[in-house]
């Protein structure tokens, strides 16, 4: 009976280890996430689109909620050059949830821009939005896909 005991206070304890890891690893992906979003909303709005686009891998993949996939930082600047000319600025993320597993975390969230009507009105808008940031080779958190909609 005392060995049943002592075998399952050592699960118990590898199962709190293996918690607190996890907890760990959250609290780090939402430090990240953290860093990630507040980098790349200064940068969008800076309305500097090169600098955006140096935000993602240079194969990265990006769906603006219309059918369509971008790939690569050209055709990536160019989309948020267009938004810029428009007038889109004062771009915010929230954070709804994160996935995470070593050098990979997914982003659920909501962002939200504002802009000018025809009647030069500011207007508010945004959507959800899904991103999967990836650590490259140099340890820096990059965005390699990134998918948004336009919501209420």
């Amino acid at each position: 009976m005392k060995k049943l005991f002592n075998i399952l206070a050592v699960i118990g304890f590898i199962a709190a280890g293996a918690a607190g890891s996890a907890m760990a690893d959250d609290t780090d992906a939402t430090k990240v996430l953290n860093t990630v979003n507040a980098t790349w909303n200064d940068t969008f709005n800076s309305g500097d689109s090169n600098a955006l686009a140096a935000l993602y891998a240079e194969d990265a993949t990006l769906s603006p909620g219309n059918g369509t996939v971008l790939q690569g930082r050209e055709a990536i600047a160019s989309l948020f050059k267009s938004f810029f000319d428009s007038g889109v600025h004062n771009h915010t993320i929230e954070t709804i949830n994160a996935y995470h597993q070593q050098d990979q975390i997914v982003q659920i969230g909501k962002w939200q821009a504002q802009g000018t009507n025809e009647q030069q009105e500011i207007i508010t808008f945004g959507g959800v939005l899904m991103t999967v940031i990836e650590k490259n080779a140099d340890g820096q958190w990059i965005t390699q896909s990134h998918i948004w909609n336009m919501g209420q």
